[in-house]
C-alpha cells in the first residue's frame, strides 16, 4: 500500500485495525479521531456494527523528510464478511489487532489472529507488523499479560502488546504511535528493493475505498445486508542508505511516542549505558519490523544489567530476554556504527538456518552522545536445563533425554561446522526448538567473528562428554538401571550407526 505521493510531498500508508467483533475496532479509532483532531467517517453500519471500515485520514511527523499521511482503517469483524476483511488486511502497512480481554472472548481471539496470520503470509515484500492492543483492561477478570504472549508465541506471531481501555483513551494513542513506526520501518525496505512506488495513491480517500471494495465484490455483500442474512455472532539483508540525520528526524517526530520507563542496575559500576526501546530511528535496527517489535516488549522493564569480566554488557529482562553489547561495541560517529550494523546483519542473515529466530540487534544512543551496538536473544530452553530438570526421575527419563540430548548436540556440532563464523559449541549453547537443535546463545560481532570450526563426530562426542562430566554422580546412583536402558536403546533399530554405537559406549561409561 505504501507509495511516495509527490503531488503532497509525503508519505503515504496504511494502519489497519483487525479483531474479533466487538472487541472495540470502531471505539479504538473514534478515540483516536478525537484525540487528533480529525473526524472518522463510516460508509455503512448496521445495528451500529461496521459493515465495511472506518475511515481516518491524519497527517503528521516527518520520515527522511517527508510528512506522514496516515490512512487508518477499520475491518469488519462479522465472520459473513471475511473476505472483505482480508482485502483491507491485504493493504495494510502495519496492523493494530484490538483484542478483548474478557476471558470469555479469547477463544475468539485466537481464531481471528490465526486467520490474520494467513492473510499476512501472503503479503508480498517486508513483513507486515503487527500490534496486539488488549483491550478492556478494566475488567476485574482480563486475561493476564503472560497468557497473551504466551498465545501469541504458540501462533508464532512476533506481536508488541499495548494495553488499552478504548472507552476512556487509553493506550490507543500508544498503539498507533508504535504500528506508524513499524509501517514506516516496512517502508524503508520497500525502498531499499526498489518496491516503494511515487505516483498519488490509487486509494486517495474513503469514497476510493468504498467503491473498490463494491467493484471487488460485485455487490454480493451488499445483496446479504439488505435480504438480513448477516451473522451477528462472531534477512532481508540489511544495507542501502541511512542518512545521518535519520536519528534526529525520529527523535523530532511531530507524532510523539509514549515516555519509556527504562531502569538498570549494575554491580560495582557507575556508568550504565542507556537501555535501546522502541523509538530507535528507522535504519537502525533488524530485523527491521520483527526487531522492533521485541524492543517494544523489553522496553519500561527493569533491567539487571551487569558488566561482564571481558568488559562488555550482559543483562537479563523478565528472565525472558538476554541484552548483549561489547566493550568495543561503541562508536562516536553515526555512520560507523551503522556500517558495523550493516555486517553484523549479514552475519545473522548468513547463520539464519542455525540460530534461534527470536533475536534482534540495534544501534542506539548510549546516553553519552554515543552509540552502541546490542543484540537481544530470547532465552529458550538449553540442552542442560533440559538434562538437569530430568535428574530427579526414573531411569528411563534419564535415558531417553540425555540421548535426546547427546543427538542434538553432535547434529548442532556437524551443522555448526558449516557457520560463516565459529559459534562457541556447548550444553548452554543449543536448544531444542520444533525444526531441531538450534543454536540459542549471542551472535559474535562481526569485526570480532573468528573463522568456523570444523568438527568431527569423534570430536563432538569429547567435547559432550566433558560438558555431562555435572551428571555423573547422579548417574552412577542409577547406574545399573541406567546400563540396562541403554542397552535396550541399543538393540533399537538404527542404534548400530557408527556414530550413535559409539556414542551410547560413552554414555554408558558416564555411568
Amino acid at each position: 500500500m505504501a507509495v511516495i505521493d509527490p503531488s503532497d510531498d509525503c508519505v503515504v500508508i496504511r494502519i489497519v485495525y483487525d479483531g474479533a467483533p466487538m472487541a472495540g475496532k470502531t471505539t479504538s479509532v473514534a478515540t483516536l479521531g478525537h484525540g487528533l483532531g480529525a473526524g472518522v467517517y463510516s460508509p455503512a453500519e448496521h445495528h451500529g456494527r461496521t459493515l465495511y471500515f472506518d475511515w481516518l485520514d491524519y497527517t503528521g511527523g516527518l520520515f527522511e523528510g517527508r510528512r506522514i499521511r496516515c490512512q487508518i482503517v477499520s475491518v469488519p469483524g462479522q465472520a459473513t464478511l471475511a473476505p472483505r476483511r482480508r482485502r483491507l488486511l491485504q493493504s495494510a502497512d502495519a496492523v493494530v489487532f484490538v483484542g478483548d480481554s474478557s476471558p470469555p472472548a479469547l477463544a475468539a481471539d485466537r481464531r481471528y489472529l490465526g486467520a490474520l496470520r494467513g492473510v499476512l503470509n501472503d503479503v508480498s515484500g517486508p513483513p507486515v507488523g503487527i500490534v496486539f492492543q488488549a483491550n478492556k483492561r478494566d475488567l476485574v477478570d482480563a486475561t493476564p499479560l503472560d497468557r497473551l504472549r504466551s498465545m501469541l508465541d504458540e501462533l508464532q506471531l512476533r506481536s508488541a502488546i499495548v494495553e488499552s481501555v478504548a472507552t476512556e483513551g487509553a493506550g490507543i494513542r500508544e498503539a498507533f504511535v508504535f504500528a506508524v513506526r513499524l509501517a514506516l520501518d516496512r517502508v524503508r525496505e520497500l525502498n531499499r528493493n526498489g518496491a516503494l512506488g511515487t505516483a498519488r495513491p490509487t486509494i486517495n480517500s474513503a469514497d476510493d475505498l468504498l467503491q473498490e471494495l463494491r467493484r471487488a465484490e460485485a455487490g454480493a455483500l451488499d445483496l446479504a445486508v439488505a435480504s438480513g442474512r448477516l451473522e451477528h455472532t462472531h534477512l532481508h539483508e540489511l544495507q542501502g542508505s541511512l542518512a545521518s540525520h535519520a536519528l534526529q528526524e525520529a527523535m523530532h517526530s511531530n507524532i510523539d511516542s509514549p515516555e519509556v520507563r527504562v531502569t538498570a542496575t549494575a554491580t560495582g559500576h557507575a556508568e550504565l549505558p542507556a537501555i535501546p526501546n522502541e523509538k530507535v530511528a528507522s535504519g537502525l535496527v533488524w530485523p527491521p519490523v520483527d526487531g522492533r517489535t521485541i524492543l517494544h516488549e523489553t522496553a519500561g522493564t527493569p533491567v539487571n544489567l551487569q558488566r561482564r569480566h571481558d568488559g562488555g554488557w550482559l543483562g537479563i529482562i523478565n528472565d525472558r530476554w538476554s541484552l548483549h553489547s561489547d566493550d568495543a561495541a561503541v562508536f562516536d560517529d553515526l555512520e560507523a556504527g551503522r556500517a558495523e550494523l550493516v555486517q553484523w546483519a549479514r552475519l545473522h542473515a548468513s547463520n539464519s538456518e542455525l540460530i534461534s529466530k527470536q533475536r534482534c540487534i540495534v544501534l542506539a544512543d548510549d546516553g553519552r552522545n554515543r552509540f552502541r551496538l546490542w543484540q537481544l536473544v530470547r532465552s529458550e530452553p538449553s540442552l542442560r536445563s533440559r538434562i538437569q530438570g530430568t535428574l530427579s526421575g526414573s531411569a528411563t527419563a534419564i535415558a531417553d533425554v540425555l540421548l535426546s540430548c547427546a543427538r542434538a548436540f553432535t547434529e548442532m556440532a556437524e551443522r555448526l561446522s558449516k557457520a560463516s563464523c565459529e559459534l562457541p559449541l556447548g550444553l548452554d549453547r543449543v536448544g531444542l526448538t520444533p525444526s531441531g537443535p538450534a543454536y540459542i546463545g549471542p551472535l559474535p560481532t562481526a569485526a570480532t567473528a573468528p573463522p568456523p570450526r570444523h568438527w568431527s563426530a569423534a570430536q563432538a562426542i569429547d567435547a559432550l562428554m566433558l560438558e555431562l562430566e555435572f551428571v555423573q554422580p547422579t548417574l552412577r546412583l542409577h547406574s545399573s538401571e541406567l546400563l540396562a536402558e541403554l542397552a535396550r536403546i541399543a538393540r533399537q533399530p538404527g542404534s548400530q550407526k557408527r556414530n550413535e554405537w559409539q556414542l551410547l559406549q560413552r554414555l554408558a561409561a558416564l555411568t
